[in-house]
């Protein structure tokens, strides 16, 4: 059953290589038998990997093949699902991210940021999308029904495809061959009936003796579930340990219902709660109750979604034309139209230093607080504002986010031979723009209006910071905040107000190459490609007006705006060393170089250098040598800057007299010489809250990357392959910030190179105001940090036949050693494998997939289960009781459990023209681990089969 031709041993490399996309795709193709009239017709190709066009797919690159058979069979109807799967990939955007993914969908190779994973489609750079500056490809905007194949080449590739390729590639193969007319359609849900997704589409091919013509529609509909249908996620899970052991309750956020306050004396806390008997506190309001079964914290997640929804419509053309016998013309034309919600809780609003409004609320106000005449010292002492009232805004409703985006993406170009050679020109176009809706937010100018006036005959007088009188105001209602309900419907209306933005980014990209054959050497021929390209690149973000004055949820925003372009030549060669002699069956050589200039920040080169040596038809060894690198996105360069508000300690404060001997005390000689503070010992800071800058920072330089993989791979007995593939990355210059009061620190910890003026790099920006005070402290991006990633990937598969039937095993596993950042020079580094995080993102130290699959004539079933290691916690539920304490202070390390998802799915093929496809995914209904890390939905949701066991059903009807 397996054909010994060229064409068979090239697909059986191409499956061998592929470090396991199948496992975790539980029903990979098997190669169909060729016509013997194919066998020796092997055309040349290009892999991803290379831009040389080959007879074989050997490549020094480990390179994972997914097609759109083993995506249909698994029930997933988007790409981004597709590779979520991959035990490679680590946090990227998904439907779980509800806070802050904004419908966006993403790959993430080693999990180094979606923005260090190139996205090609057809070999050529996709345009950036999705919503923001974004510097990110949205997967949503790739049709999967009109793929062919994806394919995942995990190795830095700078050299061969330029900027984004650190962690690896993913190249998307458009189906550009089909002929008929095909129609498909899926549809499943979760065993509790929510989570439903539907996906249509229709692809026509016609084709003549010129040319020929693919059209595809698609639709997706995916519908939401909430964090409240789910045990594990209904609430904030918190725990503590009472004596008898530890016990989970519901906690929340401090923003309550009703609102509270502070006490005025004490700083204890009050909560407001309507018929209160009010005998030994406040009438109406009891003391605060923070932690246990009964607390007045306020359920975040009752209301979020932990499945987001969308709706997407998909449209794709892909063409080309016979010229001539040597010259063929080529077109692709995607567009895209993706709509997307997600739900929050209700805003939480609070008056002080760095509220959302910035404002204080007069405690003389009698729409504010009824009882304040009776009970004063619920007011700051000495002033007339409240302490610090805490509210959530339930009156006003849920914040809604809701995404409308659209991509369009053009190719258009020329392809031929000259001779052996053969050559392409091309050129794409892409534009991506989205409306951003932040519905169910409050206009803060307004609520401060509704309480900074004189209502009901009560005079508010006097000020506080930007508290101000606004006196009588016909336009504004005077509204009472203190208590659930107590904001009426109309005063609801009044202070609501919807934020909508709007971002974009467009491309355009223009491209030729050569490729062929240069000469021949003993061991066989030297195969070379050359291309240049051009690229230029905008992007901006216009936040609404309210957002751009400061009168929204937050500080004032600037618009992001920005553009850049780049010159670009490379060259490649594969040079065969040595070529049939004992234990070198064929030993090559790849070198590749790429040379850029960046209109940003200049011009530089990449390289890299490969070995394929092939021992015999059993073993070959595989070593790559790179590097690589990410140049700044507009948003990073051009990003509207903002003010934030930050608590801190000036350095200073007392140095010269009472501490001349801190550390501090050079830096600080040069501020006291400078007349910027008095030197007597006697300096303290004015203000106890720091202005700080964010946003864009145009002198940023780009990320560089050193990586090497060495592999080897074993074919032992036909149908049996096994690889092993060790790598490692290291990033430098990575593009990070750090808090203002980390850069006073080491900018005042220089000594004589220190303090405002000082040339150490952390003292840029750094100024005092006339009084002292530092001001505007830059917490802008910088080239600070260095990332480590090295681990070992394997891969196995089996090919077999028994009882007249086609067998398939494979396993496929991601192994990460190390995953360490260095925040920057003259940090430690901090590992983080292994540990459960929501900040970076958890990095599980093994993820593994299986797969078996037995295949008949016109039928086929499939076994997968997609395992995750177990993840370190701060959790005290994985303890022993002897190590509790040693938890709880962080010196001992807790584990929670593995998880592991256990998938079934099956085909039958009714006829020529139909077939049908179903599924259990997560048949036993495994939730996932639970970890104090992630108050959200108290695990990641980006690592784990969430949703519980949902099933599917599919057919394929071709005409």
């Amino acid at each position: 059953m397996y054909n010994n031709s060229k064409v068979a041993k090239a697909v059986r490399i191409a499956m061998m290589f592929g470090a396991g996309a199948a496992a975790a795709i539980s029903a990979p193709a098997f190669s169909a038998e060729a016509d013997e009239a194919e066998v020796e017709k092997v055309e040349r190709i290009q892999v991803t990997g290379s831009r040389i066009k080959r007879t074989d797919l050997e490549n020094a690159s480990p390179v994972s093949v997914i097609t759109t058979e083993d995506m249909k069979i698994q029930g997933i109807t988007n790409v981004a699902d597709a590779l979520q799967n991959l035990t490679a990939q680590s946090g990227g955007l998904t439907a779980a991210v509800n806070n802050g993914g904004n419908g966006n969908a993403t790959v993430n190779l080693r999990g180094l940021g979606s923005n260090r994973t190139l996205v090609l489609i057809n070999g050529r750079r996709a345009v950036a999308s999705g919503t923001g500056a974004s510097a990110r490809v949205d997967l949503n905007t790739i049709p999967m029904s009109a793929v062919k194949r994806i394919e995942v080449l995990k190795d830095g590739a700078s050299a061969i495809y330029g900027s984004d390729a650190i962690a690896g590639v993913v190249n998307i193969i458009m189906r550009n061959d089909f002929e008929g007319i095909e129609f498909d359609a899926t549809y499943s849900e979760t065993s509790e009936g929510d989570g439903e997704e539907s996906a249509l589409s229709t692809t026509i091919g016609l084709s003549s003796d010129k040319g020929n013509i693919v059209v595809n529609l698609g639709y997706y509909d995916r519908g939401s579930v909430r964090q409240a249908a789910r045990g594990y996620s209904e609430c904030p899970i918190w725990e503590t340990d009472d004596g008898d052991g530890p016990y989970k309750y519901c906690g929340g956020s401090s923003f309550s219902l009703g609102m509270n306050m502070y006490d005025g004396r004490d700083f204890s806390r009050y909560q407001f709660e309507p018929g209160g008997n009010g005998t030994s506190t406040p009438e109406g309001m009891h003391p605060w109750v923070n932690a246990g079964d009964n607390n007045d914290r306020y359920n975040y997640s009752a209301l979020s979604y932990l499945s987001t929804p969308a709706t997407r419509y998909n449209i794709s053309v892909l063409g080309n034309y016979e010229i001539s016998d040597n010259v063929s013309f080529f077109s692709e034309a995607y567009y895209t139209n993706r709509s997307s919600v997600q739900q929050m809780a209700p805003q939480p609003v609070y008056y002080g230093y760095g509220a959302n409004g910035k404002d204080w609320m007069p405690s003389q106000n009698p729409e504010v607080y009824p009882f304040m005449g009776l009970y004063p010292t619920l007011a700051t002492p000495g002033e007339d504002v409240l302490s610090y009232p805490l509210r959530r805004m339930q009156e006003v409703g849920p914040r809604i986010f809701e995404q409308e985006v659209n991509t369009l993406q053009l190719t258009t170009g020329l392809e031929g031979m000259i001779g052996d050679y053969s050559w392409d020109v091309f050129y794409t176009y892409g534009r991506n723009t989205a409306i951003d809706k932040s519905k169910n937010y409050i206009n803060m100018d307004k609520m401060n209006r509704s309480v900074e006036q004189n209502c009901e005959g009560v005079t508010v007088t006097g000020t506080h910071d930007n508290y101000s009188v606004q006196g009588n105001d016909a336009a504004n209602p005077c509204i009472n905040y203190m208590g659930l309900g107590a904001v009426s419907a109309t005063d609801a209306d009044y202070i609501r107000y919807t934020d909508q933005g709007t971002s974009g980014t467009e491309m355009h990209h223009l491209g030729a190459a050569v490729s062929g054959d240069l000469f021949t050497l003993p061991a066989g021929i030297v195969g070379f490609a050359v291309g240049v390209e051009h690229r230029e690149e905008s992007a901006f973000n216009q936040p609404d007006a309210f957002t751009a004055a400061g009168i929204g949820a937050g500080n004032a925003v600037q618009p992001t705006a920005g553009e850049y372009s780049v010159d670009e030549m490379y060259f490649e060669m594969i040079v065969p060393l040595l070529s049939g002699v004992p234990f070198a069956e064929q030993v090559d050589l790849e070198v590749a170089m790429r040379a850029f200039d960046y209109d940003t920040f200049g011009s530089d080169d990449t390289y890299k250098l490969g070995l394929t040596w092939r021992m015999n038809d059993m073993v070959m060894l595989r070593s790559v040598l790179s590097t690589a690198f990410r140049a700044p996105s507009v948003g990073e360069l051009f990003g509207g800057q903002s003010d934030s508000y930050t608590n801190y300690n000036d350095p200073c404060k007392g140095v010269g007299g009472a501490d001349a001997s801190s550390a501090y005390a050079g830096a600080c000689a040069k501020d006291v010489s400078a007349g910027l503070i008095p030197g007597d010992g006697s300096w303290d800071q004015g203000n106890g809250q720091l202005r700080a800058v964010t946003g864009g920072n145009p002198e940023l330089g780009p990320e560089t990357a050193d990586t090497f993989t060495v592999g080897l791979v074993v074919e032992p007995v036909e149908g049996l392959s096994f690889t092993i593939d060790y790598y490692n990355i290291e990033i430098d210059n990575v593009v990070s910030s750090i808090g203002v009061g980390t850069r006073l620190d080491k900018c005042y910890s220089a000594g004589a190179e220190g303090g405002v003026g000082g040339s150490n790099s952390f003292c840029n920006g750094v100024v005092r105001n006339n009084v002292g005070d530092f001001d505007g402290t830059p917490a802008t991006s910088d080239n600070l940090s260095t990332w480590v990633v090295n681990g070992i990937d394997y891969n196995v598969q089996y090919k077999f036949e028994a009882y007249n039937l086609d067998w398939k095993l494979s396993l496929d596993a991601s192994q990460i050693d190390e995953w360490s950042t260095v925040a920057f020079e003259g940090e430690d580094p901090i590992d983080t494998v292994g540990a459960a995080s929501s900040g970076s993102g958890s990095i599980p130290k093994l993820k593994v997939n299986f797969g078996a699959q037995v295949l008949g004539d016109n039928w086929s079933i499939s076994y997968n289960v997609m395992w995750v290691d177990k993840l370190e916690t701060s959790s005290l539920f994985y303890a022993d009781a002897a190590d509790r304490a040693d938890v709880a202070a962080g010196n001992s390390d807790n584990y929670a459990d593995a998880f592991a998802s256990h998938n079934i799915s099956g085909s039958y093929h009714m006829n020529d023209n139909v077939t049908i496809r179903f599924g259990i995914d997560n048949f036993t209904d495994e939730e996932p681990p639970y970890y104090t890390d992630y108050d959200d939905s108290n695990t990641d949701t980006t690592l784990y089969h969430y949703v519980g066991t949902n099933y599917y059903l599919g057919t394929t009807i071709n005409f």
